[in-house]
């Protein structure tokens, strides 16, 4: 038992002094709180590269299997100088997205009401297909619509959840450079949004 824990030990020494080489697995960590996941995503972070442009990537769900279902929406100012937003997806993978700066008139899918939105930028963000809600019903009120008053990201509204889609409105103080990217265990797609110089 010892030898086998020596050899643990040294191959974690190892693993840390050849900081070029990919590292063994590491143990599986207890489940932490969404806030505290978004807090840890964003301290592990010292670069920024982002762009202006659309980002999307698609994705298709085989006959007879389940949309998968955003759970949680989470929002914090990251270090150095942007804000994260994370949608956290019951499930193992991330739907299709597409990121989006917007110039036209936001609306709610179906009623074609306007949406307006705090910030001189509206990103839209576009799930397909997902849906956010279950058989229990859907993201509580507060969920729906926020207003974190970040140095970037002023609010979020979800403006549709509707047939495999489900979009949000992000109101951006300027718009500024972004970057997405995605994560595991739980699923979610992570939108760091910088803040305007």
């Amino acid at each position: 038992m010892r030898a086998g824990s020596l050899l643990v030990v040294l191959a974690s020494a190892v693993s840390v002094c050849r900081p070029g080489e990919s590292r063994a697995p590491q143990a599986p960590q207890a489940p932490q709180a969404p806030r505290e996941r978004a807090s840890a995503v964003a301290q592990q972070d010292t670069a920024f590269a982002g762009t202006l442009a659309p980002v999307q990537r698609v994705r298709s769900i085989g006959a007879g299997v389940a949309r998968t279902v955003l759970r949680h929406v989470e929002t914090a100012t990251a270090s150095p100088g942007y804000d994260r937003v994370v949608f956290e997806f019951a499930g193992d993978s991330v739907p299709g997205y597409r990121v989006e700066y917007t110039t036209k008139p936001v609306q709610r899918c179906g009623s074609g009401d306007p949406v307006a939105v705090a910030g001189t930028g509206r990103l839209i963000v576009r799930f397909e297909p997902a849906q956010a809600h279950d058989e229990h019903g859907s993201l509580a009120p507060a969920e729906r619509n926020r207003v974190p008053g970040l140095p970037a990201v002023r609010e979020l509204t979800l403006i549709c959840d509707f047939e495999g889609q489900v979009a949000w409105v992000l109101g951006i103080a300027a718009p500024s450079e972004y970057r997405v990217s995605e994560l595991t265990s739980p699923a979610r797609l992570v939108l760091d949004v910088r803040h305007a110089p």
